[in-house]
């Protein structure tokens, strides 16, 4: 592929990140106000309501800073973990030599919504109603490349990765191609990679996900 190529087929790709939770938690809000919760949901609503701008904003771009991809996973989690009956806990790390850069470091955009929400989604289903769901996501540096890993402690994967594409409301096929644009094909390491956790008797911890996507910072 020429370069102007790589670029029209990198712009598609973005034009399909605009996360279809959004209807989900309108109807969620919806749900919420039939039950009397008016207060509840106006506070959701305009969470909501500027998860969605950022969105917007963000996909109009090849790539965006950490720093706002990470506003956004966060306005994303929060949401979803009201939502989501008892919630969940959630603790973002980010490694130190990183803190003083987000603003200059780039990522694609939305490069993590869609494995949060299959965290949340899927790795979380069952914990719903007990509250002890946990959710986990690390930023660190591996040789040039940002490594980040979002883990849930739930049941592992339980779907063949067809399936696991299929039930993602954007596919992971999507989130791979776009590594493997930016990154120029060069990296013989997976730049995405879905793995159940196990303890030493092969028990499931939960599921991981991790990308490795190219240091650039600006």
């Amino acid at each position: 592929m020429s370069s102007n190529e790589l670029s029209l087929r990198y712009d598609l790709l973005n034009s399909q990140m605009n996360p279809h939770f959004i209807n989900n938690a309108i109807q969620s809000i919806c749900n919420s106000i039939t039950k009397g919760n008016v207060n509840q949901s106006i506070n959701w609503l305009n969470r909501l309501s500027h998860l969605y701008r950022l969105v917007q904003k963000s996909t109009k771009c090849k790539m965006i800073d950490l720093q706002e991809e990470l506003e956004i996973s966060t306005l994303y989690i929060e949401l979803q973990r009201d939502l989501f009956d008892k919630g969940f806990s959630y603790v973002i790390k980010i490694d130190e030599s990183l803190k003083e850069d987000l603003e200059h470091t780039k990522v694609p955009p939305l490069i993590l919504q869609p494995l949060i929400e299959n965290a949340i989604l899927h790795g979380l289903k069952r914990m719903k109603q007990n509250g002890k769901g946990e959710l986990q996501i690390t930023v660190t540096v591996e040789k040039e490349m940002l490594y980040i890993c979002i883990t849930d402690n739930g049941n592992g994967i339980t779907k063949t990765e067809k399936e696991l594409n299929e039930s993602s409301g954007i596919s992971l096929e999507n989130i791979n191609e776009r590594l493997k644009i930016i990154n120029g094909g060069k990296s013989e390491k997976k730049l995405l990679e879905v793995r159940t956790l196990k303890n030493d008797t092969g028990i499931a911890l939960g599921t991981q996900s991790c990308l490795r996507i190219p240091l650039i910072q600006i």
